[in-house]
């Protein structure tokens, strides 16, 4: 049970990936090539307006945003390319209705998950899909902890731990 958990786990934030991808892919149908990496969206690079960052800040983001579109836009097209076209159409299809039902968090993801119908190579190639994704995220998120101050980082971090507090105490 719990290696089925983790594999769901695994599969939610793939699929989280691939669809701000997919959402992005739909205005750049017509664009070829390496146009699509700049449709990528980097999570750790993805700071709150609360953050005001430095002119020298500004540039380290960029560039870090620069170095890394390349390798998470390969990582999601090996991810997208796990699909089918049917499963791809099922993901649309189950998120936009849990969506709609007001589903969210691991409601949202099981529904998807279970539209998804992967196959256990699938489920095992998400899964290294996954983990290499997580990898590449904790290297910017390292990287983007040199570049902030400590209270610039401390707004990144605060909200992840307000909510953990949170479902701890209900």
């Amino acid at each position: 049970m719990l290696k089925v958990s983790k594999a769901l786990v695994a599969v939610a934030l793939i699929m989280a990936c691939v669809a701000s991808v997919d959402a992005a892919d739909k205005g750049a149908k017509k664009k070829k090539g390496n146009k699509k990496q700049a449709n990528v969206t980097i999570q750790a690079l993805n700071l709150p307006d609360s953050i005001e960052l430095s002119d020298e800040q500004k540039e380290k983001v960029a560039a870090l945003k620069k170095e890394y579109t390349p390798k998470f836009a390969a990582l999601q097209k090996k991810n997208r390319e796990i699909l089918t076209d049917e499963q791809v159409k099922a993901r649309r299809t189950a998120m936009k209705e849990a969506k709609d039902a007001g589903k969210k968090g691991k409601e949202l993801r099981d529904a998807v998950n279970a539209a998804l119908n992967l196959s256990d190579d699938q489920e095992k190639q998400m899964k290294e899909v996954t983990g290499e994704i997580r990898k590449l995220n904790a290297e910017v998120t390292g990287k983007l902890e040199g570049i902030l101050t400590a209270d610039q980082y401390a707004k990144i971090k605060k909200p992840a731990k307000g909510k953990k507090a949170k479902k701890k105490n209900s």
